[in-house]
């Protein structure tokens, strides 16, 4: 006679049959949109081609992200950059799990650190790796470092504490939001013993000391990385004026309890199996206070500056913040209720990533062809990237050193052509691998849109002289430079100037009009061709 499975031994396949499709889930999320998309997204483009000219900080941001993801991509290519958001999500999973094992049990932790999938931001945002993904597992390790720094008191703990704050602030300045209400805690009376100690004070320099070659490059270069962050924090309110600037937070607000819809909603189906409020208080273990505290004080940090100050928040900005929303969410799961909620829960969550992946997958791979309308996965990066090759190769014999003009074009072309650099339109300390010097040796290829030639701006051109005489017309029948032009004869550094337009097609074949590139070539006279 069969012997009859235990309910406990049910409860364990059921879990590893659970696992199994979330491993399926994580592998379609790292290798599909590679296959599905002829293009990456805008941020993707940006931190690969910042990463490949090994700054210690670009104008926008802090270094360590665009380094990571240049890496993956020189590694893995195109696959590269989804595979390192979801290894960052997953990272992410673990050190919640942890965290969870040492306040509640483990299967409280298992479950809340599953959860956190049931935040939006982890799932279809993580798409495109940036800044804000990248501080996915920075913040989860903080609340992990920080709780256990706290209970054990270890040098080692606190050590890992000051290396996880640095590498934070070298991966994106927001994680200063979670830093200040941790020192804050520091601070109350209760924790003033700690503060006689050395340990707080190493990890303080230790994360100082991490930051440091960052911190001496923003003294050197004008501080851009913030001006930058108050030009986004004004784009918010600028639109505004009077007290309304100071509410900017109430939409900051809004966003982040959309992205906690699909968490909420499991959590409503399943309330009568949930502790009451009164009950939860009295039932709190030890140190899970602290974690309400850090999952909370971040947001009232923000809330402050916003209605105080009129510090505008852009809704991204709350990306990281909710690692701990999934573990916090499974404490209130009553215990006696825990395994068949558990079921349901398992259940619902695939359901949802399920339909994630579903729309995902229409989205990338059929939008423009549904909508007629591409987004910035759906453009034809490769064949951006030929046409920049051949046109280059035609004019000049010596190899493309950089790329120009539109950000977005200029990106996809760099990453796809062995990494020229890309000059960015704007102030020349955008670019500060880039010089005058270097544009008269190697020249560069300018590109845009219709419309968009006003908003290029290349001021290291200014002082280069350029002829605007035609190629075809300075080169003999032996394939030298002709000196019949005067321009050429009594300028011999001169970059010769030869302009045109691409005409590229979209993948979607009822797109009425292709993508019209206009490109400038700027050719030192001894490339020519």
């Amino acid at each position: 006679m069969p012997s009859i499975p235990s309910p406990a031994h049910s409860h364990i396949k059921q879990w590893q049959s659970f696992l199994i499709l979330l491993g399926i889930y994580f592998i379609l999320w790292s290798i599909l949109p590679a296959f599905i998309a002829s293009s990456v997204p805008f941020d993707v483009s940006e931190g690969i081609n910042w990463g490949s000219e090994w700054q210690w900080g670009y104008y926008k941001h802090p270094p360590l992200s665009s380094w990571i993801l240049y890496s993956f991509y020189q590694i893995f290519g195109h696959i590269g950059p989804y595979l390192l958001s979801q290894l960052c999500v997953l990272l992410t999973l673990f050190l919640i799990y942890q965290l969870g094992k040492k306040i509640w049990s483990q299967k409280t932790a298992l479950l809340g650190s599953l959860l956190t999938l049931a935040v939006v931001y982890y799932v279809y945002p993580s798409l495109e790796f940036n800044h804000n993904v990248a501080q996915f597992p920075i913040w989860a390790g903080l609340y992990l470092v920080f709780y256990q720094a706290l209970t054990r008191n270890r040098l080692s703990d606190w050590l890992l504490l000051g290396v996880l704050g640095g590498l934070g602030m070298l991966t994106k300045y927001s994680v200063i939001f979670l830093l200040l209400p941790m020192a804050l805690y520091l601070v109350l009376p209760k924790q003033w013993p700690l503060l006689k100690q050395p340990q707080p004070w190493i990890a303080a320099f230790v994360m100082l000391a991490i930051f440091a070659p960052h911190l001496y490059w923003l003294m050197t270069h004008d501080w851009l990385p913030l001006t930058y962050a108050s030009g986004r924090s004004q784009e918010v309110i600028e639109t505004a004026n009077g007290i309304t600037r100071h509410f900017s937070w109430l939409g900051f607000l809004a966003a982040q309890i959309v992205a906690h819809i699909p968490l909420l909603l499991m959590l409503g189906f399943n309330r009568k199996r949930l502790i009451g409020i009164k009950d939860y208080k009295y039932s709190l273990p030890t140190g899970a206070p602290l974690l309400w505290y850090l999952w909370l004080a971040p947001l009232v940090l923000l809330v402050i500056l916003s209605l105080v100050f009129g510090v505008g928040l852009r809704d991204m900005w709350g990306m990281p913040m909710w690692a701990l929303s999934g573990l916090l969410a499974a404490s209130f799961i009553a215990p006696a209720t825990q395994v068949l909620t558990a079921t349901k829960l398992r259940k619902a969550l695939t359901i949802w990533l399920a339909l994630a992946t579903v729309l995902m997958v229409v989205y990338v791979g059929f939008g423009d062809k549904i909508r007629h309308k591409p987004s910035r996965m759906n453009w034809p990066e490769k064949a951006l990237a030929v046409k920049a090759q051949d046109t280059w190769q035609t004019l000049s014999n010596c190899p493309l050193d950089s790329v120009s003009g539109d950000r977005w074009l200029g990106a996809l072309v760099a990453m796809n052509s062995s990494f020229p650099s890309q000059m960015i339109s704007g102030p020349a300390r955008h670019s500060p691998w880039m010089s005058a010097d270097r544009l008269q040796k190697n020249g560069t290829l300018i590109l845009w849109q219709d419309g968009d030639e006003e908003d290029i701006v290349l001021p290291l051109l200014d002082d280069i002289t350029v002829t605007d005489i035609g190629v075809t017309d300075n080169i003999d029948a032996t394939g030298k430079v002709s000196n019949s032009n005067d321009d050429i004869k009594n300028n011999p550094m001169a970059l010769v100037k030869q302009q045109g337009q691409w005409q590229v097609d979209w993948r979607d074949i009822k797109a009425t009009e292709p993508l019209l590139v206009n490109w400038t070539a700027y050719i030192p006279i001894s490339c020519l061709k």
